[in-house]
């Protein structure tokens, strides 16, 4: 399908890191890419069989990108809320992970998709399991997205992690990647770590022409995951290094690197972030369940001084327990002003970046989080005819309302891989209210079993 898509005014960060604002923009998309973006004056001769979607109250964004969720977890929305981050998974979470089917998780991944597509999510990195179903209902829903199976020490194995590379990876008109997810280091060995790293290596040189397979990671998550990590090595008869951080554990084992994609990353000293600056780990913040689960909050400020390669997860839905990112943008730029006594501490224009560009960074995803021409078309349109998002009296201000007053729900079209995927908040062909029905009933299945 050939699209135009106009609208109000385009931000968009260039691949250079310059923040550009088109007026009157419009954007030209045929086949999965932006073949052109500029004002509707200088480039409206080239629609021709187009077909046109938006108006002069549309402001057009690159599709926002979710770098660390639990897609399927939707399913346990709302269940043994208000409890310490490690009660919370060993006592509730794992054993409900224990009853699941394939076909519940599909459903909790497809509900998910559906949720993160309506506040104006075009890419998620999920981690959990049957990860096969999670890249089914992602394609079902034409989202784009990351898979990975938890590599857990005794439980799940590495093998089983790459036959999802060889079965699923670039899959689905390349909307599907696979990661190799060692799920933290006080659930997977050294060893573990040490042969992920390896078969990514090894795959990767071998596949120079495919997308990058990254290694999908929690780190630095709790406060006592040095002393867990060490006695989960030891339990299995690794030797452990003489360290005295979870990074520079990561460096001694030789993964710290720059296809290392590590989610949370809260407890760390200022040498920890220089290693991860300096080794280009893409870090996943997730401020509102690291808050949510009463746990300490990242050193944004010092990851932004150290030029951290630095995107935005929601993480999962049973720990937030919402995939509209649009939470965890204002949440992020509001907190740290509260809890620092410094309002310039983050700026909204950082904020969008993280949202967007910094995503695709984090991800290795080229052409993602960008409107750029020659880009892909993961296109959202905001609609900024609203109270909230009243008045615009410059273009930064619109920037602020990004960050500070706008909600997935002033989402109002969504392009993904130059597909319109929803308009006027409508699928086409797809029934919401089927899948929430399916996803009412499953819980209600696990909780009784």
């Amino acid at each position: 399908m050939d699209l135009a898509i106009r609208g109000r005014l385009a931000i968009y960060y260039d691949q250079t890191g310059k923040l550009i604002f088109t007026k009157d923009p419009l954007i030209i998309v045929e086949d999965n890419q932006i073949i052109d973006i500029d004002s509707f004056k200088k480039i409206k001769q080239y629609i021709s069989g187009h077909d046109v979607i938006g108006d002069d109250n549309q402001l057009l964004l690159p599709g926002l990108v979710n770098c660390h969720t639990h897609l399927s977890m939707t399913l346990f929305r709302g269940v043994a809320d208000d409890l310490p981050l490690e009660v919370w998974l060993k006592d509730h979470i794992w054993s409900l992970e224990e009853k699941l089917s394939d076909t519940d998780v599909y459903y909790g991944a497809k509900l998910g998709a559906i949720e993160s597509l309506l506040s104006g999510v075009t890419t998620t990195s999920s981690m959990y399991w049957y990860p096969e179903q999670e890249a089914l209902a992602m394609a079902d829903m034409g989202l784009r997205g990351m898979i990975g199976a938890p590599v857990l020490t005794e439980k799940v194995n590495l093998s089983d992690s790459f036959k999802l590379v060889e079965e699923h990876h670039d899959t689905a008109d390349s909307l599907i990647r696979v990661n190799i997810t060692p799920h933290a280091p006080y659930t997977a060995t050294s060893l573990d770590y040490r042969q992920s790293f390896l078969k990514i290596k090894e795959y990767n040189e071998k596949n120079s022409d495919k997308p990058l397979v990254l290694m999908h990671t929690h780190l630095a998550e709790a406060k006592d995951e040095l002393e867990q990590c060490r006695a989960f090595n030891i339990k299995h008869g690794e030797n452990f290094p003489d360290v005295k951080t979870i990074v520079k554990y990561f460096q001694e084992i030789g993964i710290l690197n720059n296809h290392l994609l590590a989610a949370h990353c809260i407890h760390l000293t200022e040498k920890d972030i220089d290693l991860l600056s300096h080794n280009k780990v893409g870090i996943a913040l997730n401020p509102v369940s690291n808050s949510k689960l009463g746990n300490k909050m990242p050193r944004v400020k010092e990851m932004i001084d150290k030029k951290c390669i630095l995107g935005l997860g929601t993480d999962g839905p049973a720990s937030n327990n919402t995939l509209d990112l649009f939470d965890t943008i204002r949440y992020l730029g509001l907190y740290y002003k509260g809890h620092l006594q410094d309002s310039t501490v983050i700026k909204a224009s950082q904020i969008f970046k993280m949202a967007t560009l910094g995503g695709m960074e984090a991800l290795h995803w080229p052409g993602i989080g960008t409107l750029e021409k020659n880009t892909l078309a993961d296109i959202i349109t905001i609609n900024l005819k609203k109270p909230h998002l009243t008045p615009i009296s410059s273009d930064n201000s619109i920037i602020s309302h990004f960050a500070y007053s706008m909600k997935g729900n002033d989402v109002e079209n969504v392009i993904v891989n130059g597909k319109v995927i929803t308009e006027n908040r409508k699928f086409e062909s797809h029934d919401e209210e089927r899948v929430m029905e399916e996803v009412e009933k499953r819980i209600y299945r696990l909780l009784s079993e």
